[in-house]
């Protein structure tokens, strides 16, 4: 072949080859989180990588349903690459599995597709391991048992250092939908908030002609991140009766956590916003010192079940397998697989 014909070989933007070593790392993460969640009686569930698109963008969010790896079926339906493993999940407990034998305690390991431009911890193609709890009574013991989960599985990995924020997405929504202002008013101020834009989220703010102490409880709820004071202060911010019950919520989970000895690993912030519309309550994120993205998130969606016409409580968790093995190649204090 000559030099003219010569292929050099790439692949896509946004994808990537791992190699022996990192792949061997990779490998005996996965082993570590494997040997986590099966400690729990959780058991593992494999799911096909693309489904039907209308499927998975259940309740996923704009900025999800714009960022699906779609294509066209040989039978014409639209298919797309699997964004994220909850949906998915979910689907299998309705078509699957019996309802009354729940709670479902089930985990994966999988890789996951956005169109996203790569940059650190991010590419079109990245793995996660995770959880989903399904069914049974639900409320603060189910979501104790997934953030000590959440925390457990972050300490098999290897990390020192992480810190899990802990918030209640219904406290800001409860409050938006107290506000007398369009649905388009409301959707803008979301938005802001997944984009962790606080000076978009202000202006949106200042743009609904609110009242000046309205105004002011809405830039002062993102902002609050502390130790249980900070129920003291948000109860101050209280904006109708949804986001008052959901503060309510969030503070009956911290004394579950209290009691379980695990108050100390986590922080309350009510500015955690997540992507994906199914969120109902509870969200939580865990972030690593030198690593500008969490390396994990999770939180409750309990009316997502009820989409495939079997309503069931649920709460679970992704962690970005990339994004470990980037907090564990920052320098820093050691760290071991039992820390």
């Amino acid at each position: 072949m000559d030099k003219e014909t010569t292929r050099r070989p790439s692949i896509p933007e946004g994808l990537r080859d791992i190699l022996p070593a990192e792949a061997k790392a990779r490998r005996d993460l996965e082993g570590r989180l494997r040997a986590a969640f099966e400690g729990r009686a959780f058991g593992e569930v494999i799911s096909p990588t693309f489904e039907f698109y209308d499927l998975l963008s259940v309740e996923a969010g704009a900025a999800v349903k714009r960022d699906m790896v779609r294509f066209m079926g040989s039978d014409g339906r639209l298919l797309a690459l699997r964004p994220e493993m909850t949906t998915t999940i979910a689907r299998v407990v309705t078509q699957r599995l019996e309802p009354e034998a729940g709670p479902h305690r089930l985990y994966y390991i999988a890789n996951v597709f956005r169109e996203e431009f790569s940059k650190q911890g991010r590419a079109r193609e990245f793995w996660q391991a995770g959880i989903e709890l399904v069914g049974g009574a639900g409320g603060t013991d189910a979501d104790t048992e997934v953030i000590a989960l959440f925390v457990e599985a972050l300490d098999a990995a290897g990390l020192a250092g992480f810190q899990v924020g802990l918030g209640q997405i219904g406290f800001l929504e409860g409050a938006l939908r107290a506000l007398p202002v369009t649905e388009t008013d409301r959707e803008r101020l979301r938005s802001a908030l997944d984009g962790r834009s606080l000076v978009e989220y202000r202006a949106a703010v200042a743009a609904l002609g609110l009242d000046d102490e309205t105004v002011a409880k809405l830039l002062a709820i993102p902002t609050l991140r502390g130790g249980p004071d900070v129920f003291k202060a948000a109860a101050g911010l209280v904006i109708g009766d949804d986001a008052r019950a959901a503060l309510d919520r969030l503070q009956e989970i911290w004394s579950g956590l209290d009691a379980a000895g695990l108050a100390d690993r986590v922080v309350i912030d009510l500015g955690i916003w997540r992507s994906f519309d199914y969120y109902t309550g509870l969200v939580f994120e865990a972030y690593a010192p030198g690593l500008g993205v969490p390396l994990g998130s999770g939180g409750r969606y309990d009316n997502l079940l009820a989409e495939f016409g079997r309503p069931q409580p649920a709460a679970g968790f992704a962690l970005g397998l990339e994004r470990i093995q980037l907090a564990l190649s920052q320098p820093g204090p050691p760290s071991g697989a039992g820390a």
